[in-house]
């Protein structure tokens, strides 16, 4: 496994930009995008685009070992931008989508890509993304923040999976767990119940949590079988 900082000026955004690369495998089948969702501020921002976030690493490299190829990109919440006001401000919204898929992901533009996004990260994936032809799927880990008005595109070969820790106060709460009692009542989500964990990135980043939702993934792939 290979992981590296991608650092960018970003033209859409007038600032510098940054994402954490997991690479695994020699020739990526698949582009797997985990935004996260922390509502970040600059500082913090700042801070996180100095250093590889390692609690992926045990698990990638676990996975690195099942004959898997694939990028992962891990993807801060931006400071800038209310991304929790996404289903309001339109023009937020498409600000964000352009930056990401003609900046951030440009090195990879023509991989099929899952898109997923922890806590209030869910909405920098599913206000726009999550339609493009390449977006075979997707999925939130403790969501927070889903669309009220979600629906699965017509492209996609499963439902959204949403990922539940027992102890996620978040992904728990009587709001965010009604949503998805919802969407699962409409056909457009399925449920995973983690064994343990809470809301932390680290209670998702599994074996059973992240882990398995990779794997699945790559089953999903367009053209690919298995």
């Amino acid at each position: 496994m290979q992981a590296y900082k991608r650092l960018v000026h970003s033209r859409v955004l007038n600032r510098m930009a940054h994402a954490d690369v997991f690479e695994i495998g020699s020739v990526p089948e698949l582009l797997f995008v985990l935004f996260g969702g922390s509502g970040l501020d600059q500082e913090e921002y700042d801070r996180r685009s100095r250093s590889i976030i390692p609690v992926f690493t045990p698990l990638l490299q676990g996975l690195a070992s099942h004959s898997l190829d694939l990028v992962m990109v891990y993807v801060s919440a931006p400071y800038d931008l209310p991304f929790n006001r996404f289903a309001t401000d339109h023009r937020a919204a498409v600000t964000w989508n352009v930056h990401v898929a003609s900046e951030m992901l440009e090195p990879w533009a023509r991989l099929p890509f899952f898109v997923t996004g922890f806590s209030g990260g869910v909405s920098l994936g599913l206000h726009g993304l999550h339609e493009m032809p390449r977006c075979f799927g997707g999925a939130g880990l403790g969501a927070d923040a889903i669309p009220r008005d979600f629906v699965c595109p017509d492209h996609w070969v499963e439902k959204l999976w949403l990922y539940v820790a027992p102890q996620d106060r978040v992904a728990n709460h009587p709001v965010n767990r009604n949503l998805t009692e919802a969407l699962v009542t409409r056909g457009q989500a399925k449920v995973v119940r983690l064994p343990a964990g809470g809301h932390q990135l680290a209670d998702y980043a599994t074996e059973d949590g992240l882990g398995g939702l990779i794997r699945l993934a790559s089953t999903l792939v367009p053209g690919r079988s298995g």
